[in-house]
């Protein structure tokens, strides 16, 4: 699920195109709680279509380190927003 919530927002609710929008700048706004999963909704930017073609092309490069710190960052925000805390 990858939608425009309206004009000034993106959200998804895959957790790796959320580490690579993070990563590559898009400023995160809120993760909310959809029937018990989180939704990652970050502010709307022309980037975003261009960085998940590239993911799913694998044409991005970037530094491992700052990415499983994101991808465990984000995974914590969602456990939050759903009380899935573990």
């Amino acid at each position: 699920m990858n939608t425009r919530k309206n004009s000034s927002e993106y959200q998804t609710r895959d957790l790796y195109q959320a580490v690579i929008l993070k990563l590559s700048g898009i400023p995160i706004v809120r993760v909310e709680n959809q029937t018990g999963r989180g939704i990652f909704v970050f502010r709307a930017s022309p980037k975003i279509e261009t960085l998940i073609s590239s993911y799913f092309n694998d044409e991005l490069t970037m530094n491992p380190k700052a990415l499983f710190e994101c991808w465990k960052g984000l995974k914590s925000m969602a456990f939050t927003a759903t009380g899935n805390v573990r």
